[in-house]
């Protein structure tokens, strides 16, 4: 008898655990997200930004979400020469740090092909994930605890898929855009190659973005396709950039080539 309701339990086990696996394929495949032990403060908008758009051919805004959703929130709107070069700075709520860089309006398509012999390193798929990236990039002395270049001539490739997902997707992009000014001084390279998800946001494809990024398009009274088609200053920025490149040798493109 024990025997028997052991082999029940078992099999009911399974099966739950058979059903559970289900529920949660099925969902994440129609568009559902899964979170486990999410920090509370990944959700927070206050500080967000800058989100850089151009008004007219001569001018351009940068904007911070400021507030909270207790008080409210409002944006810090200030106006600036397209012309110009303008200081800013991305803040990171979860573990209250941030950096600082040097928005420039000259922006240009980079070369495809590299021989130079330097190192490379390569990584993909960052998914709007902060942390992970800096401190990737921390452990491979690609920058310093300072969040500076120390990579020298070195390539480093981003081989797409940096946005969607994840709930830092503008400080990801800023970084980007900083290490690339850093590196190039050295005689380095940052090579941010564009990947499905960067298409699908350039594109208004907004199916696996963070809700955080739509509350933020409101905020700033903006349809979310607006934060990154070609009037915002990181849409035309990502517009700039290959989708494959051949470096030192070896091709890089994200998800690989048709055989055709």
């Amino acid at each position: 008898m024990k025997k028997r309701i052991f082999r029940y339990l078992k099999h009911l086990l399974l099966t739950l655990l058979v059903l559970s696996a289900f529920g949660v394929l099925f969902g994440l495949y129609h568009g559902a997200s899964l979170h486990y032990g999410d920090h509370p403060l990944m959700y927070t908008i206050g500080n967000e930004g800058p989100y850089v758009f151009y008004e007219n051919d001569s001018t351009v805004s940068v904007n911070y979400i400021k507030g909270n959703k207790d008080d409210g929130f409002y944006v810090d709107k200030k106006e600036h020469s397209s012309t110009s070069e303008v200081s800013a700075t991305s803040y990171f709520q979860i573990d209250s740090s941030q950096f600082n860089f040097t928005i420039k309006h000259n922006i240009t398509s980079p070369k495809t092909t590299y021989t130079d012999g330097n190192p490379i390193i390569a990584l993909s798929d960052i998914e709007g994930g902060y942390k992970t990236f800096r401190d990737f990039l921390i452990t491979n002395k690609v920058i310093d605890t300072q969040l500076n270049w120390t990579f020298g001539k070195g390539h480093l490739v981003l081989v797409g898929d940096f946005m969607d997902r994840g709930w830092s997707v503008t400080q990801v992009l800023w970084f980007i855009y900083k290490l690339e000014q850093e590196a190039e001084k050295q005689g380095g390279y940052v090579h941010f190659i564009i990947g499905n998800h960067e298409l699908k946001n350039m594109q208004g494809n907004f199916d696996s973005a963070a809700e955080k990024y739509l509350a933020a398009a409101r905020i700033l009274e903006k349809k979310q396709s607006e934060l990154y088609d070609t009037n915002s200053f990181i849409g035309k920025w990502l517009s700039s950039k290959n989708a494959i490149e051949l470096i030192n040798g070896n091709l890089f493109a994200h998800g690989g080539l048709h055989p055709k």
